[in-house]
């Protein structure tokens, strides 16, 4: 598995190498990222088709043992792809609404920030395609991550300036490390 981000800040989402599904900036340099992450873990040098799932996750229906997850914030994109079943997410750290603590129980205040826990119950909500994101519980033993879902592995990734990211898997592993891309990379 690998994990792939890049900043796009000050990008125009024309300037992306792939069109996104939305008008969001983020979703064409999504794609533009899965692509570079396809051929750099697969050897594809192109994208198989896309299709989306009722939750509107996407998917390769044709090459159903080829994994990926997609996230995007205003700043950054991230891009897993796997031989496993992966979620990923990436957000930006920016304040949020003191009612948004009451969604962490004492234990996850006292085991990690508001945005550390939201890319774990995301990446954890896109790997299992289920769950209430308010009220996933998480834990950490020995610094261990302990998730809400038997056989999961989740790990958060403190690369990424002024965001959270974290990924979830019921693969062998996790990656210790993203793989930064420059925009060059994702731009056409």
């Amino acid at each position: 598995m690998l994990i792939f981000c890049a900043d796009i800040r000050g990008l125009d989402a024309s300037a992306a190498r792939l069109p996104g599904r939305g008008r969001s900036a983020g979703s064409a340099f999504a794609h533009s990222l899965l692509m570079l992450a396809a051929r750099e873990f697969w050897g594809l040098q192109e994208l198989p088709e896309l299709a989306y799932d009722g939750r509107g996750k996407p998917y390769f229906p044709g090459e159903p043992e080829k994994h990926f997850s997609l996230s995007h914030t205003r700043t950054h994109v991230l891009a897993a792809v796997s031989g496993w079943p992966v979620g990923a997410d990436i957000e930006s750290a920016v304040p949020r609404s003191a009612r948004l603590e009451r969604l962490m129980s004492e234990r996850e205040r006292r085991d990690f920030e508001f945005y550390e826990l939201w890319v774990l119950r995301e990446s954890c909500y896109k790997l299992t395609g289920g769950g209430d994101l308010r009220s996933m519980r998480f834990a950490r033993e020995g610094g261990r991550i302990i998730p809400p879902v038997p056989g999961a592995l989740c790990r958060l990734y403190p690369d990424v300036p002024g965001c959270r990211a974290a990924a979830a898997t019921f693969g062998p592993e996790l990656p210790e490390r993203l793989v930064m891309v420059s925009p060059e990379e994702i731009c056409s």
